[in-house]
């Protein structure tokens, strides 16, 4: 199972911005583009989702750009990744009955339903606010 570049961008795009609004001032975009290493053209895909949910809001003129839309601590990494991927499950099986027709008599279905919910919860305890925290000791050099 891997992720797309979409959750995974997105989730260094909110960091950026976080860390561009520190200061008060809007992030912008060819400025997240340049520092994560995104070209614009797919920056601004990835935009269009975050800005709809909610996540990010804009502002217009010479002094705009992007803003986090919720406090750091209100956004979590499960946030962003059902945003781009949808529901997270492990298994179609788990969410749509008619999915498997041996549903009813199986013996693994509990297994993949644990292991979503193991990583549902803890993709939920991890918020922008605690990744940023945790990095305020890191080395400078590392990168987002």
């Amino acid at each position: 199972m891997k992720l797309s570049t979409k959750p995974r961008y997105g989730l260094r795009i909110l960091i950026q911005i976080a860390l561009d609004n520190k200061d008060g001032k809007a992030a912008q975009g060819k400025s997240i583009a340049k520092k994560q290493e995104i070209s614009e053209p797919y920056l601004e895909q990835i935009m269009i989702p975050l800005k709809n949910s909610g996540l990010v809001r804009t502002t217009r003129g010479c002094n705009g750009g992007y803003f986090l839309n919720k406090q750091p601590e209100e956004i979590t990494v499960l946030d962003i990744i059902e945003l781009f991927e949808g529901e997270f499950n492990l298994v179609d099986c788990v969410t749509d009955p008619k999915a498997c027709s041996r549903r009813k008599n199986c013996y693994t279905i509990n297994v993949w339903r644990k292991l979503a919910s193991s990583f549902k919860g803890t993709a939920e305890k991890i918020t922008l606010a605690s990744i940023l925290d945790e990095q305020k000791g890191a080395s400078s050099e590392y990168v987002i």
